[in-house]
This record gives structure tokens, C-alpha cells and sequence, in this order.
């Protein structure tokens, strides 16, 4: 249709119409905007995750390319992370394990920071 309104070969406008990625219908569709949220207030919400990080004593198989040598004793690190939602201020630290009493320190640790700041959560 495009191509005989315009009396021009039929190629000739696919070809334009795929380098300008216009080709497909899908393409032609705007994309939905991204939906962010954010808390009115400082200290509305805090988010808290706990990332367990392999600690390794040697350079795997990866670097070394020998698969037959195992990595003795590796431990993991848990990185403990708390964001503020309206601010986006980040408290972390990485102690050596996710405990209880690990978990519980760090939090506490985590709102007086935030209390400097002066977010009250």
C-alpha cells in the first residue's frame, strides 16, 4: 500500500522501513511507560535484602581452566542492604554470615544511621 502511494518499489520501502525498525507491527505500538512509586516521606518504607556472596581462596576453573581443582574452604559473605524508599539512601555492610542476632544488629545499626540523617522510620 505504502509502497504503490508512494510509486516506489515494493523493496525499496521494506528495506527503508527496516533500517528505520518500523517493519513489524509490534514496533509501531509505543512502549508503556514505566510505573515508578516512591514513599511521600522519608522513612515511609525501607526495603531490606541479605545477598549471600561466595568468598573464594583461589582463582576458579573460569581463570585457570582446570575444572579438577576444587576451591577448599570457600565461605560465603552475606551483603545486608537497607534502602530508604522516598530518598533511595542506602545503608550496607557485609558481615560474615545471616544470622539472627547478625540480621537483628544490622538493622538496628540501619535505623540509627538513618536517624542521623534524620529519617525516622
Amino acid at each position: 500500500m505504502i509502497a504503490k502511494t508512494l510509486k516506489l518499489p515494493y523493496s525499496t520501502v521494506t528495506a527503508q522501513l527496516r533500517s528505520m525498525k518500523l517493519n513489524r507491527a509490534k514496533d509501531l505500538i509505543p512502549a508503556e511507560s514505566v510505573q515508578r512509586y516512591e514513599y511521600d516521606a522519608p522513612g515511609g518504607m525501607l526495603h531490606m535484602d541479605i545477598k549471600k556472596l561466595p568468598r573464594f581462596d583461589r582463582p576458579g576453573h573460569r581463570v585457570t581452566g582446570n575444572r579438577a581443582q576444587n576451591s577448599k574452604g570457600a565461605r560465603y559473605e552475606c551483603a545486608h542492604i537497607c534502602i530508604d524508599d522516598h530518598s533511595r539512601w542506602v545503608y550496607a555492610e557485609v558481615p560474615p554470615d545471616e544470622k539472627k542476632e547478625t540480621t537483628t544488629g544490622f538493622l538496628q545499626r540501619a535505623l540509627k544511621a538513618y536517624e542521623v540523617i534524620g529519617v525516622k522510620a
